[in-house]
């Protein structure tokens, strides 16, 4: 039986395209390419070839880059005069959604430059957060969570970058108020070399509500008004002759005032204030 086979279809053509024709592409989310990366890529496409084309767009007489920059970059260096290229049909919106879908399935992206992507994005192309969702197929906590990190300062998203902490301790620093302990607190993790539980756990703590310690002078000088009266009473025992002895202190929960009479002089000063007592009332 004679099987009759279909002949492929041609999707995108690769073609040849001039290095120096290539615009870089304004919706590229990454913003730092580290040296040594590029050095490593570049050494594998002089050895292997470059196994993966770029993809761009026309515009006026050149091309446009869409996704593959750090390819672009290390055929660059390497002095390629031509570059495989895949020429694609695609109007701004799609051309930025393609390049910033390609950089984060490729985990190519900080979790900042990911959330300034998106930021870019919705605010070049007017969208709505719902509508970004659906554009790069994540869930609406996801890209909420991703955009508040850019509340974090400039200071506090390199620091966290240094000491190579992600997005689950970026997301726990804001917790915090303030950029200087938020500094502190990156600061603490990273030279301590905490694990992204142990840094909310840590932040957990700094957040968590302390009970106010008061000071014993504050409280002692509302407990005056109360102890007035008796040290009135302890004057006039003194008057008496009677050898009074007066003690304060203050403990956690309370003041503690004591008064020590001696047995004898309290049996003698009792028979004496008597007659006193009487004539004052028969007055």
């Amino acid at each position: 039986m004679k099987v009759l086979r279909r002949k492929p279809e041609v999707a995108n053509k690769v073609l040849l395209i001039p290095v120096k024709e290539i615009l870089p592409s304004p919706h590229q989310p990454r913003r730092v390419f580290e040296e040594k990366d590029l050095d490593i890529l570049a050494q594998s496409i002089s050895q292997n070839g470059l196994l993966v084309p770029v993809s761009v767009r026309r515009e006026g007489e050149g091309y446009v880059l869409i996704a593959g920059e750090r390819r672009l970059l290390a055929c660059r260096r390497l002095g390629m005069r031509f570059i495989p290229a895949i020429v694609e049909e695609r109007d701004d919106l799609s051309a930025a959604v393609l390049s910033l879908v390609e950089n984060i399935h490729r985990r190519d992206l900080n979790c900042f430059e990911e959330a300034e992507g998106i930021a870019r994005l919705m605010e070049q192309e007017g969208l709505s957060q719902a509508r970004v969702c659906n554009l790069l197929s994540m869930a609406q906590p996801t890209v909420a969570n991703k955009l508040r990190l850019l509340r974090l300062a400039p200071p506090v998203r390199q620091m966290l970058l240094e000491y190579g902490l992600g997005e689950r301790v970026a997301r726990a620093l804001l917790t915090l108020d303030g950029e200087e302990n938020q500094v502190k607190a990156c600061r603490w993790i990273g030279e301590n070399s905490l694990t992204a539980a142990q840094a909310e756990a840590y932040i957990a703590g700094l957040t968590a509500d302390k009970p106010v310690r008061r000071r014993g002078v504050g409280r002692l000088r509302d407990y005056r008004i109360l102890f007035s009266g008796v040290d009135k009473a302890v004057a006039e025992i003194r008057k008496t002759g009677v050898s009074v002895q007066i003690r304060k202190t203050e403990e956690e929960s309370c003041v503690c005032y004591t008064i020590r009479i001696p047995k004898s002089a309290a049996s003698t000063a009792s028979k004496e204030a008597s007659p006193k007592v009487l004539a004052l009332r028969t007055g």
